[in-house]
């Protein structure tokens, strides 16, 4: 007698969806077009054509609506990236611990802002390479909103920034905070009375390019105030711009912590204003469905370790 073959297995096997194709529809939807997510997948743009038209050929409904040369997605598009982005977390954790099992090496790719880099990064650095002796940790230091952006399309691993405001695809580990103040050269203002913003920005305000948190908080000061200061632009390196506060060119919201030396030498004054100066958030952020259980795992230290007061 003749093996009765189990045709509704059979197709719904064919129906299934690889990994690779899954991950390919998950970047596209994610960075906006092919040649993008062919890129971060290190494939060519034919490749990943030819597994987005499988994905969209196994799905019932169609996933994108074109728009120019952007992929936006349907309503049965959001649906399917809701579950692909738990698939690819969970498989994410599952090589994560694969790795570690086998003690594997690979490399992290870390951003992190100059306060970090030069306040408590090297004892983060020193644990991580205690517990984890095969991550090799290369470290890029940038303004906070280019590190985002490159955490969103996958060439940073993990960043560590001060209060992102994130799409809901990113985790966000809250590490610790930050003092931030106003700061003048010594007798600029008196140290022993309140200044309002609206006389502080009497003087040329010192900022840095526009995605420093620097100029983020203190636009974000003046515009609350109804103050439309004279900015001064000091670059992108903080320390630069307190060299600037020293020299008597104007005023800056600068890193408590980046200054205290110039403070005890009398060459940097901190002025009390109203409303006074909130601590600033930093967090550790990372893509949900990228190296999910290896951020948590690499947060989990950069908690432990964050103090702005050390190594300055």
């Amino acid at each position: 007698m003749p093996t009765r073959v189990n045709r509704s297995a059979h197709r719904s096997d064919s129906a299934m969806l690889s990994v690779k194709q899954i991950e390919t529809f998950y970047w596209v939807a994610k960075l906006g077009t092919v040649q993008r997510a062919a890129d971060k997948l290190h494939i060519t743009q034919s490749a990943a054509t030819k597994r987005l038209q499988d994905v969209e050929a196994k799905s019932a409904a169609p996933l994108f609506e074109k728009e120019g040369k952007k992929a936006r997605l349907s309503a049965k598009g959001h649906e399917m990236l809701t579950l692909c982005e738990s698939l690819l977390e969970s498989i994410g954790r599952l090589q994560a611990y694969r790795e570690a099992d086998r003690h594997m090496a690979r490399v992290l790719h870390i951003g992190l802002t100059e306060l970090v880099a030069l306040t408590w990064f090297p004892a983060f650095l020193k644990e991580m390479h205690e517990l984890y002796p095969n991550l090799i940790l290369r470290p890029y230091v940038d303004m906070s909103g280019p590190l985002q952006e490159q955490v969103i399309d996958g060439r940073l691993d993990l960043a560590i920034l001060p209060e992102p405001e994130l799409p809901a695809f990113v985790t966000r580990i809250a590490l610790g905070s930050a003092d931030f103040a106003w700061f003048c050269r010594p007798g600029q203002f008196d140290s022993q009375r309140t200044v309002s913003l609206r006389e502080l920005g009497a003087v040329p305000v010192i900022e840095q390019i526009p995605l420093s948190i620097v100029t983020i908080l203190s636009s974000r000061a003046f515009e609350s105030a109804g103050v439309d200061p004279e900015r001064i632009c000091g670059g992108n390196n903080a320390v630069a711009v307190g060299g600037l506060v020293a020299a008597g060119v104007g005023v800056s919201l600068l890193p408590v912590d980046l200054f205290r030396q110039q403070i005890q030498n009398g060459l940097m004054q901190i002025v009390m204003t109203e409303p006074a100066v909130p601590a600033v958030r930093y967090d550790a952020i990372f893509l949900k469905q990228s190296h999910s259980a290896l951020g948590h795992m690499v947060a989990d230290v950069a908690r432990r370790c964050c103090n702005f007061s050390s190594g300055v």
